[in-house]
C-alpha cells in the first residue's frame, strides 16, 4: 500500500483521494467480485470477517465512505438480477419463463415471469437464483 501511495503521489493526487482510489480499485472489488453468488453461501463468521475489513478501512481512513456488507450484497444481488433477466443475458437459461394462458387473471404483479422452482434441500436455498426468485 505505501509503495502504491508513493508512486501516486508523485502524480498530485491527495493522499486522502489516492487512500481512497486504492482501497476501492484493490480492496473493494476483490470483495464485491461475485459477492451475489457466494454471499448466501457465507457463514456469520465469514460475513463479519468481511464487515470487519471494510470497518477497519473506513476508520484508518482508507475511504471516505463506511461500506456496509450486506447494503454491497443486496445492490450487487438486485443489479446482476435485473440484468441476468434479458434474453442476451449468459444466466437467462437458468430461468424457466412461465407460460400464461389466455384469459388467466393476475392477481398480482411480481418482479418476474418465470416459474419457482421446488427446493427441497437447505444448501440449495442459498443459490443467487433461488434468491432472486423468491425475494
Amino acid at each position: 500500500m505505501y509503495v502504491a501511495d508513493e508512486k501516486l503521489r508523485g502524480f498530485s493526487l491527495a493522499m486522502e483521494t489516492t487512500a481512497n482510489s486504492v482501497f476501492k480499485a484493490i480492496v473493494l472489488n476483490k470483495i464485491l467480485y461475485a459477492l451475489p453468488v457466494y454471499f448466501g453461501y457465507l457463514t456469520e463468521g465469514q460475513r463479519h470477517m468481511l464487515q470487519r475489513v471494510l470497518h477497519r478501512a473506513s476508520s484508518r481512513g482508507f475511504n471516505t465512505f463506511y461500506y456496509d456488507l450486506d447494503t454491497l450484497a443486496e445492490n450487487a444481488h438486485y443489479h446482476l438480477f435485473k440484468h441476468s433477466c434479458r434474453q442476451a443475458h449468459c444466466l437467462y437459461h437458468l430461468y424457466s419463463v412461465k407460460p400464461r394462458p389466455p384469459g388467466a387473471m393476475r392477481l398480482r404483479t411480481r418482479g418476474h415471469d418465470f416459474e419457482l422452482p421446488i427446493i427441497k434441500y437447505e444448501f440449495n436455498k442459498r443459490n443467487f437464483i433461488v434468491q432472486s426468485l423468491f425475494n
